[in-house]
């Protein structure tokens, strides 16, 4: 079941939100602006349903949405150095700086401030939304892309979110969605640190000072602090132990790289029983645990604070343009982009259930 309810009205244009539910009680809600997860209900292991990923108070903060809380990121995920690059067999692009010298999450007109368009689809198993949107040539970024994502709530609580883009010329594509889980919500567990963690990553992408990628990727059985190949509570070692910890501003803001054979993670509180299981084809998450609180912001629970949520965003590793293999991030009239992810929902009483990349 799909319901559609206008929520506010940005810049002349109505705000529109489409909430999925299926028969176990999960729903999933979506903003035609910035592709957004708006919320995701989900009953607790004492069944009481709430908020499990973070979310603005006011509907009015998400028009500029300092924190990109649940957007669409796009046309290229993360920070791209000195906000410019030579792309492979094709021509160099001279992008916005819209943090410091970098471009951050596609610039100030990234896919995060769109409108999408939007088509419900509702069946006996699944119900989806499918946004479309234009990316027209614009700030250096060449060509012009059509982007098509389609976000799926199925009954046995996976949440899908399937990218797919297409350009006329020649440019980048790498995207992600940029929820921040808080399992229990911030007015329960206002730090995210006791949350457990398990990924499947043989190395962690080591950032400078602006949180570009140095090049290096140190093993995680060699960096206890980085090493989730079992599951352990996110601030087991501290938030601040370690210079690549102190760089980010204390926690984490670093891309962890999956193995060749798993590209899955999990993430859980004993508090809650809530656990969220994920499966990607993409080759690296970027765990980041809201480290930089500048702004005094209000949350749907609780004020916004340090450590307050944490995100999983798959993508292609950050700032790939500028290492090896950058052909990750190329799109090509030739060669479209498409990728998927998979959240799937279960409390920890569950019997163990291993996602499956495809239904």
């Amino acid at each position: 079941m799909i319901i559609k309810k206008r929520i506010g009205n940005f810049s002349g244009q109505d705000v529109w939100e489409y909430t999925m539910a299926n028969s176990h009680g999960m729903e999933v809600s979506i903003l035609n602006y910035g592709g957004i997860v708006h919320r995701i209900i989900y009953p607790d292991k004492h069944g009481r349903k709430k908020n499990r990923i973070l979310a603005y108070e006011a509907i009015a903060l998400y028009e500029e949405n300092p924190m990109f809380m649940g957007a669409l990121i796009g046309r290229i995920a993360g920070r791209i150095a000195n906000a410019g690059c030579r792309v492979p067999n094709g021509p160099i692009l001279t992008l916005e700086k819209n943090e410091g010298t970098c471009n951050l999450h596609g610039g100030s007109r990234g896919f995060h401030h769109c409108f999408w368009q939007v088509m419900e689809q509702e069946s006996e198993s699944v119900d989806s939304l499918i946004l479309k949107h234009v990316d027209e040539e614009h700030d250096g970024w060449p060509g012009d892309m059509h982007v098509c994502v389609t976000y799926a709530l199925n009954d046995i609580d996976e949440l899908r979110i399937h990218y797919q883009a297409r350009t006329n010329k020649i440019g980048l594509c790498n995207m992600t969605n940029h929820m921040y889980f808080n399992l229990d919500g911030v007015d329960i567990t206002p730090d995210i640190s006791s949350h457990e963690l398990q990924l499947a990553a043989d190395g962690v992408q080591f950032v400078d000072a602006s949180t570009i990628p140095t090049g290096d990727v140190a093993r995680c059985d060699e960096e206890k602090i980085f090493d989730f190949r079992s599951l352990r509570k996110v601030g087991k070692y501290g938030m601040d132990a370690h210079p690549q910890q102190q760089l980010v501003h204390g926690g984490y803001d670093h891309a962890f790289c999956f193995s060749d054979k798993h590209r899955t993670g999990r993430l859980q509180s004993r508090k809650s029983g809530v656990r969220v299981d994920i499966t990607t084809q993409e080759e690296s998450v970027v765990v980041y645990t809201c480290n930089k609180v500048d702004r005094n912001i209000k949350l749907e629970y609780g004020p916004l604070t340090k450590h307050a949520g944490i995100t999983l965003e798959t993508q292609a590793l950050p700032d790939r343009i500028h290492s090896y293999a950058p052909e990750k991030v190329l799109l090509t009239p030739e060669k479209p982009y498409e990728s998927t992810t998979i959240f799937a929902f279960s409390n920890v009483r569950d019997s163990l259930r291993i996602p499956a990349l495809f239904w």
